[in-house]
């Protein structure tokens, strides 16, 4: 699967893209033609919004595009090819708009849901703010907005970007020398305070980094976990880490989120390789890995970390070109 903006040629491709995934769920032919206008891709379109193609196979299989004339970004198109529907193809599609509303400087988007739609804007995390009539056919739609700082939502997870002055909060987390004991040692506010700035300087430098990680349900503060630019072994590598607070260990916190961040890391971001490295007698953190499907390839001793001896685990982006 690959995503690219989307092409003036692409137009009447993904103008029956949309029609065709809008006609799923059941709308009668008048319907359709009510709202033709408001759905199709059009080379105007293109020269005003943000707009983008998910490939798989090299046909299009799904599309979306933002409006930013209003103060708040529109979701002006999220659409998956009906044959598509309920394989993840939505997932992907939004979690690269959202990756690109923070690559653009917006914090928060707004959207009219589709009846049909609307359990799936709501597991991407999205909360109903009132309701809006579509100029279009006339009905009253709920209307949502999405928080654009949320990167990752799972059944039970938020992974979202750190804002300056968070370090107050985490510090808990990193300063706690149970949490902590795998590290060289615990943090001090400062060094906190430098873990906060490090990732927000990466997100607009990489468009990833170390993400909180939050309860669903609660908005607690779990942990952390996110991407990494750095040089291990000496390859400069991308690597996936993952710190869980000790009251939450053993509760499948660290799969749920290493999995999520795989994903999204392969399919969104493209990244043809993770790896992950963590003490050798760090037998939790060794079985995460393994159960997000990475292999461990090597052994070393770590001199950033008292020198002792580290597993270093790799899995390859199974949809990177040979």
């Amino acid at each position: 699967m690959t995503l690219r903006p989307a092409r003036i040629e692409d137009c009447p491709a993904l103008t029956d893209l949309v029609m065709r995934s809008k006609a799923h769920w059941g709308y009668d032919a008048a319907f359709m033609e009510s709202c033709r206008e408001e759905l199709a891709v059009t080379p105007e379109r293109l020269a005003t919004q943000p707009c983008f193609v998910l490939e798989r196979d090299g046909k299009p299989a799904g599309i979306w595009a933002l409006d930013l004339s209003g103060a708040v970004p529109e979701v002006a198109l999220m659409f998956a090819d009906p044959a598509h529907i309920g394989t993840g193809m939505g997932r992907i599609l939004w979690q690269h708009m959202t990756a690109e509303l923070r690559r653009l400087g917006q914090g928060r988007v707004q959207l009219d849901a589709d009846p049909n739609a609307e359990p799936f804007y709501e597991r991407m995390g999205c909360r109903q703010i009132g309701t809006h009539t579509s100029p279009s056919t006339g009905r009253v739609l709920k209307r949502y907005e999405a928080d654009a700082a949320v990167v990752l939502t799972t059944k039970s997870l938020i992974l979202r970007c750190y804002t300056p002055g968070e370090d107050e909060a985490l510090y808990p987390i990193m300063s706690d020398p149970v949490t902590m004991r795998f590290w060289p040692q615990p943090y001090d506010r400062e060094g906190v305070a430098n873990w906060v700035s490090r990732w927000i300087e990466s997100y607009a430098e990489n468009g990833y980094g170390r993400w909180a990680m939050l309860d669903r349900e609660t908005g607690q503060r779990i942990g952390d976990a996110g991407l990494i630019r750095t040089v291990l072994m000496g390859q400069e590598v991308i690597d996936l880490g993952y710190i869980i607070h000790h009251p939450y260990w053993r509760q499948g916190y660290a799969v749920e989120a290493a999995a999520a961040i795989r994903d999204h890391s392969f399919e969104v971001l493209c990244l043809p390789r993770l790896v992950a490295n963590m003490a050798h007698d760090h037998t939790g953190s060794a079985r995460v890995a393994e159960k997000v499907g990475m292999v461990k390839v090597a052994e070393f001793d770590n001199p950033r970390n008292r020198n002792i001896r580290t597993f270093f685990y790799v899995l390859d982006n199974p949809n990177a070109a040979p």
